[in-house]
């Protein structure tokens, strides 16, 4: 009887296509990081694990905390500041630095910091100059000795901002003139009305952004390593490296997992139920103010400020070092790491559009309630930073290896030692664990655009669920396809955390060539590396801007 009822249940929640079961394994392999951290916690504790209890554990929370705590407000005052202007004022350069602000998204901290470090550092160019020809000594920095918890604070601040940037944007020039005119009415002053009335409306929008660079700010490795600033991320990388001590790094990597659901947490109370619509049909766009000739001045030189500091200026650094090292850098050796690089990235971006059409195809086919909570397990993983997800997937390859060496004793030696855990597939597995939900989310995006009329019509004259797809939703979905492909191979080209833990032996991507060389002092060197990820990322921050600018117009 109790057979019965469990193949009864099972066919209600799997009923319609058969590509139901590929979504179940899909939030299975999703959540065996997750799974593998929570166990952790059951197990005894090391002697290493007390050492970092004792002597680490607090350095990395106080770190950690302050690092978010300090992007937050850099982002949300760099972010909200310029959207505000843009959105509300006429000035010069307005139309170019709308979109001119969104790049420095492009580049990766860790490269804004590393070029940074250099271009203030006693042998750069600039230092140099000035020292030269106008005698301007300021010891060994240029103005600040950048490489402390606070440089880190503002370089995060510069390169993330946009995230807060983008969504701050598109919610104040969606606002009603209405509601400002009503403002102006009771005496506020347009800035008395950015705070009073803009800034509580948009307050969900610019909450969600800064929860994506509080993401960003724990997943990050190559700044705070260079910096050295000790964080969660450089104990994970301690304790499995320097200690070998596989269960501290995962009681690590399960601290900074808590931390990263106690901000998400927080992001879903403070948003609650409330609602922040506009004025309905009295709804009236705004109008851009017109400003005095000196006022206009200024604020274009104030807007400009991040743009500068957080893309322009290391762009400009690194092309010019780039130009000096590329006769000695761009080699055989050069040209295959980039290959290896774009094949990786491009792996990725074919295993995860993949996965995302059979998961979202088979929710269309089946709308349970079942298969809602398994698409949503399955782009979890965006919310874990790529050390927790790369050492709750390297612990069971681990596993796996071990369960296969005796099979594949009787194997020549050479193949005989081939790891799971120390190959492409390792890699590929954790970028699907990490980078499902760009991909997702993107083609979701497009799949609303296809009414449920359509299915429901094909049906109706008899075409199957595969003839639908093929003939009907992949032709409208090419473009929610690429987009979600060129995101996440551009997320792939970047990731440097899960790729240092991860990669094989002797398997180097521009990422990890462009961090080996700024920790070995060889800043320039790294110059062609990291322009390479830098253009392949403006793409993408190109496109969301566009798509941005035609939805709000």
């Amino acid at each position: 009887m109790e057979i019965k009822r469990m193949r009864g249940f099972l066919r209600s929640r799997f009923r319609g296509s058969k590509l139901t079961v590929f979504s179940l394994l899909a939030a299975l392999f999703i959540i065996v990081p997750l799974i593998i951290i929570i166990l952790e916690f059951f197990r005894p504790a090391t002697e290493v694990w007390d050492h970092f209890v004792s002597s680490l554990l607090t350095g990395y929370l106080k770190n950690s905390l302050v690092l978010i705590a300090g992007a937050a407000a850099g982002t949300f005052i760099m972010g909200t500041g310029t959207a505000w202007m843009v959105s509300m004022y006429e000035f010069p350069g307005r139309k170019f630095l709308s979109w001119a602000l969104v790049m420095p998204i492009a580049i990766p901290a860790y490269i804004n910091g590393y070029t940074w470090a250099g271009m203030l550092d006693y042998t750069s160019p600039l230092y140099t100059f000035l020292r030269e020809r106008f005698s301007f000594d300021t010891g060994a920095y240029l103005f600040i000795d950048l490489l402390s918890l606070e440089g880190a604070i503002v370089i995060f601040s510069l390169s993330l901002y946009p995230y807060v940037y983008l969504v701050s944007r598109a919610f104040f020039m969606n606002q009603s003139a209405v509601m400002m005119e009503t403002a102006a009415s009771m005496g506020r002053s347009p800035l008395q009305s950015f705070f009073l009335v803009a800034l509580p409306m948009a307050r969900p929008a610019i909450v969600a952004g800064i929860t994506l660079v509080l993401m960003e700010v724990l997943n990050d490795y190559g700044l705070v390593r260079y910096f050295g600033v000790e964080t969660f991320t450089t104990g994970i990388f301690s304790a499995w490296f320097a200690f070998g001590d596989q269960g501290t790094a995962l009681r690590l990597a399960g601290w900074l997992l808590v931390v990263v659901l106690l901000i998400i947490l927080a992001e879903k109370v403070q948003r609650g139920k409330a609602r922040f619509d506009t004025l309905g049909g009295s709804f009236r766009p705004l109008r851009r103010r017109g400003q005095k000739r000196i006022m206009a001045v200024v604020t274009s030189v104030a807007v400009s400020i991040p743009f500068l500091l957080g893309f322009m200026l290391p762009f400009l650094m690194l092309a010019w070092w780039t130009v000096q090292t590329a006769s000695v850098v761009v080699d055989l050796s050069f040209i295959r790491l980039t290959a290896n690089s774009f094949l990786l990235g491009a792996s990725a971006s074919v295993t995860g559009m993949a996965a995302a059409v059979v998961i979202l195809f088979s929710l269309r086919v089946n709308r349970s309630r079942f298969m809602f909570l398994l698409s949503k397990l399955s782009t979890m993983g965006y919310a874990l930073p790529g050390a927790v997800v790369a050492i709750g997937i390297l612990i069971p390859l681990l596993m796996a290896d071990s369960l296969l060496r005796p099979i594949l004793g009787w194997l020549p030696m050479d193949t005989g030692r081939i790891m799971i855990s120390s190959s492409v597939f390792a890699l590929l597995y954790a970028y699907l664990v990490r980078f499902l939900a760009v991909g997702y989310n993107n083609l979701e995006a497009g799949y609303e655009g296809i009414s449920m009329s359509i299915d429901e019509s094909a049906a109706s004259m008899g075409s199957s669920n595969r003839r639908t797809f093929r003939e009907l939703h992949l032709p409208l979905l090419k473009v929610s396809l690429l987009g979600g492909g060129l995101l996440i191979f551009v997320d792939v080209l970047k990731e440097l955390p899960l790729t240092l833990i991860l990669r094989p032996f002797n398997f180097d991507t521009l990422a990890i060539r462009a961090f080996e060389y700024a920790s070995d002092e060889r800043v320039a060197q790294s110059a062609p590396a990291a322009l390479i990820v830098i253009l392949t990322g403006m793409v993408p921050a190109f496109l969301m801007n566009r798509l941005l600018t035609k939805k709000i117009l």
